[in-house]
């Protein structure tokens, strides 16, 4: 007798995968499948492409909103460069002041500033701020530029970091040298310090007039430079509005002493790269 499990003797064995048969038959069960994942790779290619469109309004937004921090990197780039020739002036008269002092040192005219605050050597004191990269960084918006876009971008905030360090320590060592407004005794390592500390801000100054020139250059290459008239606006060399945020002192007071300045122009005159030979930078 045979079990329940036992196939009546010469039946054909199926293979236990065929013996389930669905109830409207194989071709219509594999057609509903078929279906099936086509509707979830259209879903996830729908999900797909809704997301990369955002992430490209995304994009464009940023860039709007980038226009106005990268023309202030320019502005403030243009007034440190022409700024340099003056500033360093100022520092060479200081440093004749120290070596051509007798016992005591022939005390500096103070100059004050229309923030009240007073310096023995007028220089730009500018922010140096990136914030909408620095933000879009934070938040991944920046991961979806374009390489050579971000290469760029990436670029102007580097430099502006290193000029915002630039500018606390020339504050500092400006501070410094307000002692020089005072008849104190001269002995030997108190004049080496003076001429040290003049120094070492004739050579941040140099250093800051340099690399102004090139993001100048980076920026003009890229076609986000402002329009010239803006730039010369901003330098208000006929001292037409108050100096401060908006607008430099810089042009005018030098120019009111017989300082010498720089053209701001002369970034024309060299070429800059961010990486291979070759590699736009352009939007």
């Amino acid at each position: 007798m045979s079990g329940p499990d036992t196939e009546p003797a010469g039946a054909t064995h199926r293979a236990r995968w065929r013996r389930f048969s669905p109830s409207m038959g194989w071709r219509a069960f594999w057609s509903e499948i078929v279906i099936v994942v086509l509707g979830v790779v259209i879903a996830l290619a729908a999900n797909e492409a809704v997301q990369e469109w955002n992430w490209r309004q995304k994009v464009a937004d940023a860039e709007t909103r980038l226009q106005g921090d990268i023309a202030w990197a320019f502005l403030w780039g243009a007034e440190a460069y022409v700024s340099q020739p003056c500033i360093d002036a100022q520092l060479a008269a200081l440093s004749r002041n120290v070596l051509e002092s007798g016992d005591t040192l022939v005390p500096q005219p103070v100059i004050t500033a229309n923030t009240s605050l007073q310096y023995v050597v007028r220089m730009p004191n500018r922010p140096h701020r990136f914030p909408v990269w620095d933000t879009l960084v934070a938040d991944g918006t920046a991961a979806h530029f374009a390489p050579r876009r971000q290469a760029y971008l990436g670029r102007i905030s580097s430099e502006l970091a290193l000029a915002r360090d630039g500018t606390a320590e020339a504050r500092h060592l400006n501070g410094r040298l307000m002692v020089m407004r005072d008849p104190i005794p001269l002995d030997p390592a108190v004049r080496s310090g003076l001429l040290a500390t003049i120094n070492e801000l004739r050579f941040i100054g140099r250093y800051e007039a340099v690399a102004a020139q090139q993001r100048l250059r980076r920026i003009a290459d890229a076609g986000d430079a402002p329009p010239a008239a803006i730039v010369e606006r901003f330098l208000n060399a006929s001292g037409k509005y108050p100096s401060g945020s908006d607008y430099s002192g810089m042009t005018r007071f030098c120019t009111a002493r017989g300082l010498p300045i720089a053209d701001w122009r002369d970034y024309r005159k060299i070429s800059v790269a961010i990486g291979p030979p070759g590699m736009a930078i352009g939007k």
